[in-house]
C-alpha cells in the first residue's frame, strides 16, 4: 500500500466512515494522512473508539491488531495497554453478540 493511495474507506464500519469524513470535510483522506492522526486524537474524536481505532489501524497496517504485541517488536507500555484495552473491548462486544443470539435461540426454543 502506498501512503499517498487513499484510506480505503469501505473496509470500516459506516459510524467509522462517517467519523473519517467529518474529520476530513467530506473527502477522502489520504493513508498517509490517516497516519499523521494519533491515536489520541482520534479517540477525542466523535464516533471512534477504541474498536473504531483498531479497524483504522488495521486498515492501514495490513495486519492483525494483535500482530507484534510483544515488548521485543519495539512497543512501548502505553502502546501494549492500547492493545489491551482494544482487546478487552472487542471480547466485550463478541460476548453481547452472544448473549443476544443465545438469548434468541432460548427464547425460539422456548416457543416451540
Amino acid at each position: 500500500m502506498n501512503l499517498d493511495d487513499p484510506f480505503p474507506i469501505g473496509l470500516v464500519s459506516q459510524r467509522t466512515r462517517s467519523a473519517i469524513l467529518c474529520e476530513f470535510q467530506g473527502r477522502c483522506p489520504s493513508i498517509r494522512e490517516m497516519t499523521q492522526i494519533p491515536d489520541k486524537q482520534w479517540l477525542a474524536t466523535p464516533g471512534i473508539g477504541s474498536t473504531a481505532l483498531g479497524a483504522i489501524r488495521y486498515v492501514i497496517d495490513g495486519q492483525s491488531p494483535l500482530a507484534n504485541i510483544s515488548p521485543q517488536a519495539g512497543m512501548d507500555a502505553e502502546e501494549l495497554l492500547e492493545r489491551l484495552l482494544f482487546v478487552q473491548e472487542e471480547l466485550r462486544h463478541i460476548s453481547n453478540i452472544l448473549k443476544v443470539k443465545t438469548g434468541r435461540t432460548l427464547s425460539n426454543e422456548a416457543r416451540a
